[in-house]
């Protein structure tokens, strides 16, 4: 397990890539947010099969964004895993010197916005049902 880090700036292309997927991006902020889990228990959240969903972690784990984790129950049998760092952060500079680089930019910063939009509009409809 590498050490954690409080926020790591994503710089390359295949890294940004790997994050702006709509599913690894989900899987990432659910894991954020659970601090470990599971294949399983991260398939539930975002109502995928779970081997669509192991697969999408082995690509953010192969890109540094997500770690194994210690097994959180005592059989061990199934892979647990964690953020790599509290966060990522993208910086336009980092992706401004290839127009191939400045779209893949573009298409990350849409997909985070659209994502972020989607987290409040939820927060707001759930609101009125908290009491």
């Amino acid at each position: 397990m590498t050490d954690r880090k409080r926020d790591r700036r994503i710089q390359d292309l295949g890294t940004l890539k790997a994050i702006a997927h709509p599913l690894r991006m989900q899987l990432y902020r659910a894991l954020t947010i659970a601090r470990t889990a599971t294949a399983s228990q991260l398939a539930e959240q975002v109502d995928e099969a779970v081997s669509l969903v192991s697969y999408h972690l082995r690509k953010l784990a192969e890109h540094g964004l997500i770690e194994q984790a210690e097994p959180q129950t005592a059989d061990g049998r199934e892979r647990w895993w964690q953020p790599a760092s509290d966060g990522v952060s993208i910086h336009d500079e980092d992706f401004s010197d290839a127009p191939e680089k400045a779209a893949a930019h573009t298409a990350a910063s849409r997909l985070f916005f659209d994502q972020r939009a989607d987290l409040y509009r939820r927060f707001l409809d759930e609101r009125a049902h908290w009491g």
